[in-house]
């Protein structure tokens, strides 16, 4: 089991979620601007929850990439070997030894 961090985290479904509430908050402000001037406090609230969602789902979709894309660069770095390298002919001598 790895122990990086860019391992641990779920970038994909982070990204997924934070894409689908942009898309969602995208598509609702667009149905408060078409509907009538006569919506009242309820289409105003519903605006800016809206608006609000937008920008904070865009600033998340930013950071959580830049997030991903540093720590690819500079995460992947260290990469441990468990087993030392034995060639494939020492093996097989192995082998025979262990079966006689």
């Amino acid at each position: 089991m790895s122990n990086r961090l860019i391992d641990r985290i779920p970038f994909t479904k982070i990204l997924t979620v934070l894409a689908s509430v942009f898309g969602i908050s995208l598509g609702l402000c667009g149905l408060t601007a078409i509907s009538p001037s006569g919506g009242g406090g309820f289409l105003i609230a519903l605006g800016t929850l809206e608006l609000a969602a937008m920008v904070l789902s865009a600033v998340g979709l930013i950071i959580v990439a830049l997030v991903y894309v540093t720590l690819s660069i500079f995460g992947g770095s260290e990469e441990k070997v468990s087993q030392s390298v034995i060639p494939r002919e020492q093996q097989d001598d192995k082998r025979n030894d262990k079966s006689e």
